[in-house]
């Protein structure tokens, strides 16, 4: 069988760890969704099977994203509002990828995919650990 996506899951590893517990489950989390868009995509189950993505990506947002949010606003995070539009604009998106879907955009699943990999290589593993470092200095574990 040829693979459309590298079909070997995603593991976390130990340089993940930011050691502020909600933001690690976060990450656990997310990894764990673009697993499972992995094997969606690889069985040829985009239109069947994507709608859980979705729904798990809303409970991380709902979830996660705003407890983050909370940190860095009480905390006076300087950069708050950057962090903040950066989750806006990935609702955006995620909001786009559900109208492409109903449209029956080809390759969909694949761009969510693309997106959701790159969020964590760029997001997720520079960003949020530049930001954590400065919720740990003021006591958050």
């Amino acid at each position: 069988m040829e693979y459309i996506v590298n079909p070997e899951p995603y593991q976390w590893k130990e340089e993940y760890t930011v050691k502020i517990t909600v933001i690690d489950e976060q990450h656990k989390k997310f990894l764990s969704i673009i697993n499972e868009l992995k094997t969606i995509i690889n069985n040829g189950q985009c239109k069947e099977k994507v709608s859980d993505v979705f729904f798990q990506l809303a409970y991380l947002i709902d979830h996660y994203f705003i407890k983050e949010e909370i940190y860095f606003n009480d905390l006076k995070y300087p950069n708050f509002d950057q962090h903040k539009a950066e989750h806006n604009n990935f609702i955006e998106r995620v909001i786009q990828f559900q109208n492409d879907l109903e449209n029956e955009k080809p390759n969909v699943c694949l761009e969510i995919y693309h997106f959701l990999e790159n969020w964590f290589d760029e997001h997720i593993l520079k960003y949020d650990k530049e930001a954590v470092d400065y919720l740990r200095a003021r006591g958050v574990n």
